[in-house]
């Protein structure tokens, strides 16, 4: 339901960072939102930083530009909490400073997702979703939230 794509330039991260990464996102939006972990995922993209302008200027400091798309219903609080902790996440593991961090949120309907071969259920609408799944994926599940 959340899909938290990471894209960086002019920087490395290890497989370590990314796990470091991936780990804290998936429970940052499980804590803030109340939505099950396994609903997050989070993607990573390397960037050549000469495919990178801000303002029209080349990219001349690495930065990592983060774009989260979660289910519309949350509030505003909800969402700025996010940012906020998404950002702190980011600058512990990579030591970047704020300013290198650009950070988005985009809401998406959730009858226009599909996942585990399911059309999402409204915030709130979780566990009734979820008892629709075959137990095969229930399971998978269940072990991705542990």
């Amino acid at each position: 339901m959340a899909t938290y794509s990471i894209y960086y330039a002019g920087l490395s991260l290890t497989t370590h960072q990314k796990f470091t990464l991936a780990k804290a996102i998936t429970k940052i939006h499980a804590d803030v939102t109340g939505a099950e972990a396994y609903f997050a995922q989070v993607i990573f993209k390397q960037l050549d930083q000469h495919d990178c302008f801000i303002g029209g200027v080349l990219l001349d400091e690495p930065h990592i530009f983060l774009n989260g798309q979660i289910r519309i219903g949350r509030s505003e609080q909800m969402k700025k909490q996010l940012l906020v902790e998404l950002e702190i996440a980011i600058q512990s593991t990579t030591k970047l400073a704020g300013h290198q961090i650009w950070a988005y949120i985009d809401e998406i309907v959730p009858g226009q997702m599909i996942e585990y071969g399911q059309i999402l259920p409204a915030v709130g609408d979780d566990s009734v979703w979820f008892s629709t799944l075959p137990a095969s994926i229930q399971k998978k599940l269940i072990y991705l939230n542990s």
